[in-house]
């Protein structure tokens, strides 16, 4: 009996034990802001005005998998549970019927560790 114990453990001497925790993935945040440039100078202002009902999306694989609309402050906010791959795509839309064209590009890369991107529209009856 001796020598079986004795064989065991000499075969399972250069062994590593299995991780004993599995890899974990943080969950990925990212928010978007859709404003109306008041003053018509093409940059972002505080006195530019919120857009609600704007649609921010992210993109994953090219294909807009998280959507959320903007609220009475302009601002949506996504959650993807498990994380990404950087970078990734944010996508801001006006909203349909207002007849607003965007001033700076509805689509834009983000990098891990951006969580917040603003997208400015201006009114084409101005």
């Amino acid at each position: 009996m001796r020598i079986v114990f004795a064989i065991l453990l000499l075969l399972t001497a250069g062994c590593s034990a299995p991780p004993t925790e599995p890899r974990v993935l943080a969950d990925s945040a990212f928010s978007g802001t859709a404003l109306l440039d008041a003053n018509d100078n093409g940059q972002i202002d505080p006195s530019d005005i919120p857009i609600e009902g704007a649609v921010f999306s992210v993109e994953l694989d090219g294909l807009k998998a998280f959507r959320e609309t903007t609220d009475k402050k302009g601002y949506a906010y996504i959650l993807i549970p498990g994380g990404v791959d950087y970078p990734v795509n944010v996508v801001m839309e006006a909203p349909e019927g207002r007849g607003l064209k965007p001033i700076t590009p509805l689509t834009v890369s983000v990098s891990a560790g951006i969580s917040s991107t603003k997208f400015l529209f201006s009114s084409e009856t101005k």
